[in-house]
């Protein structure tokens, strides 16, 4: 998930387990449409985070509530996604939560319908690196966080979600994330992965079920994650949100809610039936992960999905609260008009 760094002229010019209300009007969406209803939806490539997303249309939970999705795949491009969603070249976007709401800041005239993953920022600590701090894996996540103090660290480019999560963490432990640990800015994941294996850096940071693949090649340990919840209250720092324009939530809320009970029925699998869940996601979508690796992060992540589509007040105030600029640079976003409805829990 990356910045979104489009400019206001730029938004303007482009201009079966889910909650009752939201079942009653995916139901009544099917019964009306008659055929499926094709739906293009713009995603990150399959992480743990977009596990919802991928799951819905692996388990055809989008054609019981009368869609078809065709998900068109951004890298981890939250910006694109965005831009993808404004210019009708896409009806759903899934950006990190963070990016979606500098855009809407800027103009993006779009509405927030739901989140669906908790906080799952990981990291993996070169052993070198690991041996030279002498903090152990097991230490206090506190002791973890000060002992990357002079560090290497690759994350996602300047302005994505989980960047911007990594410095409030490093924030809230004592740490200058300018002064005290060098930041590099990657797009590419593997390259993350290639760079901690070659040495080039001395912890790698990002969404979980990417940072992992690189203890399979022995080049490093978790170091920490949100996602088995190493963060008090990462249930709360909602991380990727679902978004419409605010055209199709005004025009065809029948749609919207379609497409919300398809990713409750996702919610609900992923929470209720984990272990299937996650071989299913494992065998489609990550075929080449190590087994044993998978295994441990999947089973590590049984809290790390909210049991509703919903992106509460506190969700929406931990991101503007922590926004590089400021909480005060929302002063004219209404999080009543920026959220759908039955989304605001």
């Amino acid at each position: 998930m990356t910045d979104f760094n489009l400019s206001r002229r730029t938004f303007v010019g482009a201009a079966a387990g889910a909650a009752g209300s939201v079942l009653l009007g995916s139901e009544a969406f099917a019964q009306s449409a008659g055929a499926l209803r094709k739906v293009k939806v713009m995603s990150s490539l399959p992480t743990l985070t977009s596990a919802a997303t991928y799951l819905a249309q692996a388990r055809k939970f989008d054609q019981a509530h009368g869609l078809a999705m065709e998900i068109l795949q951004t890298g981890g491009s939250s910006s694109l996604q965005i831009d993808g969603v404004i210019s009708k070249n896409a009806d759903f976007g899934c950006p990190g939560s963070g990016t979606a709401l500098d855009a809407i800041r800027e103009g993006a005239d779009i509405k927030i319908l739901g989140a669906f993953a908790n906080n799952q920022i990981a990291m993996v600590i070169s052993n070198e690196q690991m041996k030279k701090s002498g903090v152990s894996a097991s230490a206090p996540i506190a002791d973890r966080i000060r002992a990357l103090k002079g560090a290497t660290i690759a994350t996602n480019p300047v302005g994505a979600t989980y960047y911007m999560m990594f410095r409030t963490i490093l924030k809230q432990y004592g740490l200058d994330p300018d002064k005290d640990v060098r930041l590099v800015g990657i797009q590419e994941s593997s390259a993350m992965i290639s760079g901690i294996q070659q040495g080039r850096f001395d912890a790698i940071c990002s969404a979980s079920g990417i940072v992992e693949q690189a203890i399979a090649l022995k080049a490093g340990t978790v170091w920490f994650s949100g996602a088995r919840g190493d963060f008090p209250g990462s249930d709360k720092n909602m991380v990727i949100v679902l978004i419409a324009r605010t055209e199709t939530c005004e025009k065809e809320p029948a749609l919207v809610d379609a497409m919300r009970a398809a990713y409750g029925d996702a919610l609900t699998a992923i929470n209720d039936n984990h272990a299937a869940s996650g071989a299913l996601l494992k065998e489609r979508y990550f075929p080449k992960f190590d087994p044993e690796v998978w295994k441990m992060v999947w089973e590590g992540a049984k809290a790390a999905y909210p049991r509703k589509m919903i992106f509460p007040r506190q969700a929406y105030d931990f991101w503007i609260e922590n926004d590089p600029k400021g909480a005060a640079s929302f002063k004219n976003v209404d999080y009543k008009k920026i959220v759908f409805p039955a989304a605001m829990g």
